[in-house]
């Protein structure tokens, strides 16, 4: 079924080569990859490299925290990760981490759908070559509404079971603390995440308080840099 699905999308969206994946999100939040579903035209050596760069990859972090979500990145978009982080050079080791991996396997460009159900966790990676051929506008939308079904699909079909041929941890964080834990970053205060989310501020400063020590943040302000670097 995965087969036919990945001919059917090579009509609808341009890319030179794709990784499927599936699995769960444990209770503290981290995500578990049970399965390799699909790969298309990707070497075995991008895939076996990959936890060892899990931890600096930012992009790969957001998108399990909320896998509904579109994501599209370029390698030039990783090596300026750290724009927002007043120069931290632990910020730019991270972006620029990702990149190199990217660039070692010639990719330039990828986007990431995927969708969370009472099954679990399963997305597509889609991935181009050619650096003037950024995944746009038009190919978000198609992957937003046809790889979610193909995805579900499956997982109807196999209720995501079986054993667990990769493992690798994403997030150590859970999608409610990652969601604040950005939100602070980017400048908000208690306060301010508290009306955005209908918390209590004194809620929302204890859940911060437990993100600094559960990334060990310790005598200063939380950067991008220590997401992208637990």
């Amino acid at each position: 079924m995965l087969e036919q699905a990945v001919q059917n999308l090579t009509q609808q969206i341009k890319f030179d080569a794709l990784l499927g994946g599936a699995g769960i999100r444990n209770a503290d939040g981290t995500v578990a990859i049970q399965h390799i579903l699909i790969n298309y035209k990707i070497d075995d050596g991008f895939v076996e490299d990959y936890p060892s760069v899990a931890q600096s990859d930012v992009v790969g972090q957001r998108f399990a925290a909320d896998p509904h979500i579109i994501q599209t990145v370029s390698v030039s978009d990783y090596r300026m990760l750290s724009g927002g982080t007043k120069g931290s050079v632990s910020g730019s080791r991270a972006g620029n981490v990702i990149a190199d991996y990217l660039e070692k396997y010639k990719i330039s460009h990828l986007m990431l759908a995927g969708l969370e159900s009472s099954f679990g966790l399963a997305w597509m990676t889609f991935y181009r070559k050619d650096g003037n051929r950024a995944f746009d506008a038009r190919d978000a939308e198609c992957a937003r509404y046809t790889v979610p079904d193909i995805l579900y699909k499956w997982q109807q079909s196999t209720k995501a079971q079986g054993s667990i041929k990769r493992a690798s941890g994403l997030l150590p964080l859970t999608t409610r603390e990652m969601q604040i834990a950005m939100m602070n970053v980017n400048g908000m205060s208690s306060r301010a995440i508290a009306d955005e989310l209908n918390l209590s501020p004194h809620h929302i400063r204890s859940v911060i308080k437990h993100i600094r020590s559960r990334l060990g943040v310790v005598g200063h302000k939380m950067t991008q840099a220590d997401l992208a670097n637990f």
